[in-house]
């Protein structure tokens, strides 16, 4: 009896070892199976913000002309319906389908072959897609710093070359404010369009535009003038103007009830003495600079600490969780983040080592390092906004390098001053940077000192009129505010 209870004991042990061995197997495909799942919803989220993107060409696409060709087995026309393709000119390239140059145009092509040549089809998109402008984007903030409305900046008609849904779609859900350089869609005026007027304005022009249901400011405000009667803000320039000048220019409006916005505000003392004139709105690089506070407090040193040593590239996947695990607040921050919808996770995460093993150390690193500035200090939404466009575009700048972990956390640091209240010298002192970073961030050196100099002129809206690719700088700044906006709001 005993040896058969052992040999019965010995074969269940054998079974419940072959039983958990699949079971092991069976839940590491499962685990990797979710994985997968959460990478491809992703990818969908993505791939449907880019068709969301593109779709307010869609229209001008479809109203294109089309041009009908043959051509020969040496790709040159036998026939065209359009003199811009004349018979015996060449098609480079027969067969070739996409987006291409026809001489001073711009077409999309599709051909097929045909009797030994080339039937085509051209489709002329240099009218229906138009010139888009470099742009940026500034904030128009009240009394407690908050975003009020948003101003698209361009060194062109902003109005001309944008279609109205992205304009909007750009102000990210706040009133917008564009400078009167085109003719504006009457779709914007139920969106809140604030249209800036000049001095050289008619008054039957802006009367027409304020029936029409536009909002008017008259921007670069100098004295009297007959808009006043047609607008309801005044913007005027703060920047060089005395206390007694100030009270003098915007006397007139201020009696009208007009919103005054003061222009040019460069720093906190400047903001306040505006307030103190009878300004109700700010516009200007405060908002991003030091308030003169009295300075970082013990708490936000502490997350800021556990933020620097999160940067260290080569930092393990224990390194990762015991930093994180080690501040309560910014593990809670963190797993609250990455169950929220912009991760679309096919479960829910309920420890570090969980986000870390499904999302992997580099994606946990940069989250933990957002979600840590962001829970710093107490400040306006719109200096952590300028932290991840910052840091967005400095990374997209340098994409075909290795570097864009440091690219990234130099744009994101780049405003630690403005949230800790205190000269950004005494910020990193008590930060455990590289001196890489540290060097590009006080005196732009090196190759990230380089491309945060290149983020920050064009975000002062000096555009480049003789670098060698102005236009991806132009996009990379869209592409970075339009993330920026993404994260922001799963952020809050």
């Amino acid at each position: 009896m005993l040896v058969a209870a052992l040999v019965i004991a010995g074969v269940l042990a054998a079974v419940l070892a072959v039983v958990g061995e699949r079971l092991r197997r069976e839940s590491a495909r499962a685990d990797a199976a979710e994985a997968e799942h959460a990478r491809l919803i992703a990818e969908l989220m993505r791939k449907e913000r880019e068709l969301a993107e593109l779709k307010p060409f869609r229209a001008r696409v479809e109203q294109a002309p089309d041009w009908i060709w043959t051509a020969d087995g040496e790709g040159t026309i036998t026939y065209a319906n359009t003199p811009a393709l004349p018979v015996g000119s060449t098609v480079e390239q027969p067969g070739r389908a996409g987006v291409v140059r026809r001489g001073e145009r711009t077409v999309d092509t599709r051909s097929v072959p045909l009797d030994g040549g080339w039937l085509g089809v051209d489709r002329d998109m240099t009218e229906a897609v138009p010139a888009r402008v470099a742009v940026v984007r500034r904030p128009v903030v009240d009394g407690r710093r908050e975003v009020v409305g948003y101003e698209l900046v361009g060194d062109g008609s902003v109005l001309s070359s944008f279609p109205p849904e992205e304009l909007v779609a750009l102000a990210a859900g706040r009133p917008l404010w564009l400078s009167l350089d085109g003719d504006p869609a009457p779709a914007l005026a139920a969106h809140g369009l604030t249209l800036q007027l000049t001095a050289d304005t008619s008054v039957a022009h802006a009367r027409h535009l304020r029936e029409a249901g536009f909002t008017l400011a008259l921007d670069g405000y100098e004295g009297p003038s007959p808009l006043l009667d047609e607008c309801a803000t005044v913007k005027v320039r703060a920047e060089g103007r005395s206390d007694e000048a100030l009270q003098a220019l915007i006397a007139e409006p201020a009696a009208r009830g007009l919103t005054l916005v003061a222009t040019d505000v460069d720093d906190a003392d400047e903001f306040t003495r505006c307030r103190v004139l009878g300004f109700s709105h700010f516009q200007g690089a405060f908002f991003a600079r030091p308030r003169g506070g009295e300075g970082p407090g013990t708490g936000a040193l502490a997350s800021l600490q556990a933020l620097g040593e999160l940067t260290v590239s080569d930092a393990s996947f224990e390194d990762l969780e015991r930093i994180i695990g080690a501040d309560v607040g910014l593990s809670l921050a963190l797993i609250r983040h990455v169950n929220s919808a912009y991760f679309a996770l096919p479960r829910k995460i309920d420890s570090v080592r969980e986000a870390l093993t499904l999302l992997g150390t580099r994606a946990v690193r940069r989250w933990a390092t957002v979600v840590a500035l962001t829970a710093a200090a107490d400040v306006p939404d719109q200096v952590i906004a300028l932290a991840l466009l910052r840091a967005r575009m400095c990374e997209l700048l340098g994409a075909n390098e290795d570097d864009r972990d440091g690219l990234f956390t130099v744009g994101l640091f780049s405003v630690a001053d403005a949230l800790l209240d205190a000269p950004m010298e005494q910020v990193l002192a008590a930060l455990p940077l590289s001196d890489e970073i540290t060097g590009a961030l006080l005196r732009h050196e090196g190759r990230r000192g380089r491309i945060l100099g290149t983020v920050l002129r064009y975000e002062q809206g000096r555009f480049p009129t003789d670098a060698a690719d102005p236009a991806d700088l132009a996009e990379a700044y869209l592409d970075a505010l339009r993330w920026a906006d993404d994260t922001g709001r799963w952020l809050a």
